[in-house]
């Protein structure tokens, strides 16, 4: 376990904030355009305090996305996202703005439609869309997986979600349960059926 540790840890950037690519951003902008057109886009930007304009490839701080994220959960919400709920619908959020992006369509045609191997393979899908991150993923379990996630500005929950949404998404039953396991560190154990 050190040893996957101290490899994580080699990952790591120090210094400036973690990151997550533009692209993966500008799927939460263009759901809101999509869904609720200018006036929508109008309410996100108010949201974010000016024009959302992220180059595809640039390092977005993932603080940022965070706020653009809950603001437009409370645009595409049929009803007021209670504050306990915010960073899990979030992440559920996320995933689903996730799956629209070239990335992901690539990803999913490309691999099987299988929770366990991607899961297994997030920490390679990671490295393609954050900067500054440490992923680890690891089967503990015959349908049981745990992922660390290191030095990252989601709250806890948002992973859970995100998790719990691909996990729902691929027709799978189970739970996502989630702790920090230390300063900046968060643990995700994902158990489920076969669907």
């Amino acid at each position: 376990m050190a040893a996957a540790q101290s490899a994580m840890q080699a990952h790591l950037r120090p210094g400036p904030p973690p990151t997550i690519k533009g692209i993966f951003v500008n799927s939460h902008i263009h759901a809101v355009r999509r869904r609720c057109g200018p006036e929508g886009l109008a309410r996100l930007e108010a949201a974010m305090g000016g024009p959302l304009d992220y180059g595809d490839f640039d390092d977005v701080p993932i603080r940022d996305e965070v706020r653009l994220i809950e603001a437009a959960n409370d645009i595409l919400s049929e009803a007021p996202v209670p504050p306990e709920a915010r960073a899990f619908e979030g992440g559920r959020l996320h995933f689903r703005n996730f799956k629209g992006t070239p990335i992901a369509r690539m990803m999913f045609a490309i691999f099987p439609r299988n929770y366990r191997y991607l899961i297994l393979h997030t920490p390679s899908i990671a490295e393609r869309v954050f900067k500054g991150v440490g992923f680890e993923a690891r089967e503990t379990g015959p349908r049981e997986i745990e992922v660390v996630m290191e030095n990252n500005d989601y709250p806890l929950d948002h992973f859970r979600g995100l998790f719990q949404e691909w996990m729902d998404d691929f027709g799978y039953r189970g739970l996502v349960e989630g702790r920090q396991s230390g300063p900046a560190r968060y643990t995700y154990v994902m158990r489920w059926t076969d669907p």
